[in-house]
Parts: C-alpha cells; sequence; structure tokens
C-alpha cells in the first residue's frame, strides 16, 4: 500500500507540472519504493521478528528478496526513461535518497539512522520530498519560484505530518533512545502536531494556488487523515495504518490528477 501511495502521489504531483509523462514519475516512485520497502523488511527479519508481517517476511525471504530486486531493477527502467540529464542535483538527490534508505536499517556500528534521535520522521520527509516532489522539478528544469518555495516545503511538512501516526503505531518497538516525536511530546500532542501541519499544508496551498481549496478530493484526502490521525492509537492493527491512513496519501494522489 505504501507503494501504490508513492506511485499515485507522484503522478499526482508531476500532472500538476502538466506533464506528458506523469505516469512514468509514478511508476517510477511505485517501483522504487516497493524495493526499498520489501528490502528493508527483509533485512529487519533477520535481526528481528517482533511483528506479524517481520515474522511472514522471515518465512518467505527467498520471496520477498526477489520481489524487491524485480521492483528495483523497473524503477531503474522508469528512471532511465525520465531523465533527461545527469546533472549534479540529480546525483545528489538519487545519492542522497539511496544512502538514507539503505542505512536506514542497515546498522553503522551499533545504530542505523531510524535509530538516531529525533531522525525518523525527517529522514522519511526527506527521501519521499526529494524522490515525490524535487525529482520531477529539477529532471523537467522548471523555474517556477512559487513552486519551489512552497510547493516543495509544504509537501515535506505534510510527509512529516503523515508519518506521525506511523510514529504512533511503533511506540510498542522503537527505543526512547530514538526520541521519535509521540516520544518526545507524547501521544496526544503528537497527534495536534500532526493534525495542525496538516491544516498548514492546506492552507499555504489554498493560499498560494487556490488548488486545495477549489478540489473537493483534495479536502476530503486532508479531512480523512486528519479524522484518521485523530482517533489513531499504538493499539491500532496494522490494517488501520497501512490501508486507512495510507489510503488516504494515495487518495491525495488521485485529486492532483484531477486537476
Amino acid at each position: 500500500m505504501i507503494a501504490t501511495s508513492a506511485g499515485v502521489l507522484a503522478s499526482g504531483i508531476a500532472n500538476v507540472f502538466n506533464l506528458d509523462n506523469y505516469l512514468h514519475y509514478g511508476l517510477f516512485a511505485f517501483f522504487s519504493t516497493l524495493c526499498v520497502y520489501n528490502g528493508q523488511r527483509v533485512v529487519k527479519a533477520t535481526l528481528e521478528t517482533k511483528t506479524r508481517w517481520l515474522d511472514w517476511v522471515s518465512k518467505h525471504r527467498k520471496l520477498v528478496t526477489v520481489l524487491s530486486i524485480v521492483s528495483g531493477l523497473l524503477g531503474g527502467y522508469f528512471f532511465i526513461l525520465l531523465l533527461n540529464n545527469i546533472s549534479p542535483m540529480i546525483t545528489i538527490l538519487m545519492g542522497g535518497a539511496i544512502i538514507i534508505s539503505f542505512y536506514y536499517v542497515v546498522r553503522i556500528g551499533s545504530k542505523n539512522l531510524r535509530e538516531l534521535p529525533h531522525l525518523k520522521a525527517h529522514l522519511i520527509a526527506l527521501t519521499w520530498t526529494g524522490i515525490i516532489v524535487v525529482f520531477p522539478i529539477v529532471n523537467e528544469n522548471i523555474h517556477n519560484w512559487e513552486i519551489l518555495l512552497v510547493f516543495i516545503p509544504v509537501h515535506y511538512l505534510y510527509f512529516v505530518a503523515v508519518s506521525i501516526p506511523f510514529d504512533i503505531r511503533d511506540l510498542k518497538y522503537d527505543s526512547p533512545s530514538q526520541r521519535t516525536i509521540p516520544q518526545v511530546v507524547g501521544v496526544q500532542n503528537a497527534k495536534i502536531i500532526s493534525i495542525a501541519l496538516l491544516m498548514l499544508v492546506l492552507v499555504s496551498l489554498g493560499i498560494v494556488s487556490s488548488f486545495s481549496m477549489s478540489t473537493p478530493l483534495f479536502v476530503f484526502a486532508i479531512l480523512m487523515q486528519i479524522l484518521l490521525i485523530a482517533y489513531c492509537t499504538e493499539k491500532h492493527r496494522d490494517f488501520y495504518y497501512t490501508i486507512l491512513i495510507d489510503g488516504t496519501i494515495a487518495l491525495l494522489g488521485v485529486s492532483y490528477l484531477t486537476k
């Protein structure tokens, strides 16, 4: 579901830029996310089997590994298909995303990146913003300062906001030393921060482009996320997060496709 959300959202954002190849951006994001997500689960399954999903991955490691490799090859294919030029910015962007994705679960010494204090939500937001938002802008050589100065930071805040409920879900697994937002401020305050950020995203895009307020599906997707976050707890099953909350990310992407 995470890969689907990434693909739909990438397609939608690329569509906002009026790109003819917006579906290719979505397929690149979809297969790249599927590769990274499954690859990370294979690594985590060798280190821990705390959840039913990781236990399933541990028992089907070869299948998940093959899926990750095939997805990576397809993601690479669409990246090459999309690539207009090999600029230093794209090299830094993709290199940074690969390094973060790899060391997010692979330890450097005794810790991996996700275990470093205060970084978890920001690493996710940085990677998703880079791949889904910044890559199309740089690759298509878009020079619209309204987009660069508002669209990028607003979506960064959006990804931070939607990562917070997943940190609430992971409270029973994360080490206290990670200092995630729910660990630092508590569950209720973390939900308030997440909801406030989503409202800021809605209002900011509405002020700058009027897109959000004039697109009912966009508003509905944000309001659904706010409602789901307001009622989320660490006791909810994975379905609540991976299908419902993650699904509204895909719904937001669909709203961009209606532009």
